[in-house]
């Protein structure tokens, strides 16, 4: 028996693939999101290897920061207003955000979603040497 091309396409819109942006005025919540520089987060979307979050080159950071939330797989701006390029710098390489807050505006082309946060906190990356194990 020959399966049906509606029975392929359904098979192959279960797969997990890159979430869509949110649309304007969604509320938008990310609970440990990575912070890192843009190029990498658009190639850990379409390559699916997270490993090129946190190996980000700060050259990258210098050009732009943004939020990837691993569990949707989305990338997010961040509009200034609340939270500030420092605050973001500080979690760049292994720290992470937590933020609640209203998509503002989509970038189509990118599939990106700038987000206006009402609330947030900042976990900082780990100092060298903090992490010493079972001793």
């Amino acid at each position: 028996m020959k399966p049906s091309l509606a029975a392929l396409l359904l098979a192959l819109s279960t797969l997990p693939g890159p979430s869509r942006a949110a649309d304007p005025g969604e509320e938008v919540e990310v609970t440990a999101g990575v912070v890192t520089g843009l190029e990498c987060a658009l190639q850990a979307r379409a390559k699916g290897n997270l490993k090129l979050l946190t190996s980000c080159p700060p050259a990258q950071a210098a050009q732009e920061l943004v939020v990837f939330d691993v569990a949707e797989k989305r990338i997010y701006r961040i509009a200034d207003k609340k939270v500030r390029r420092y605050q973001l710098e500080s979690a760049f390489g292994g720290g992470s955000i937590d933020f609640t807050g209203k998509a503002v505006k989509v970038d189509a082309v990118k599939d990106i979603t700038t987000v206006e946060v009402a609330e947030f906190s900042i976990a900082k990356r780990p100092k060298a040497g903090a992490f010493k194990g079972c001793l």
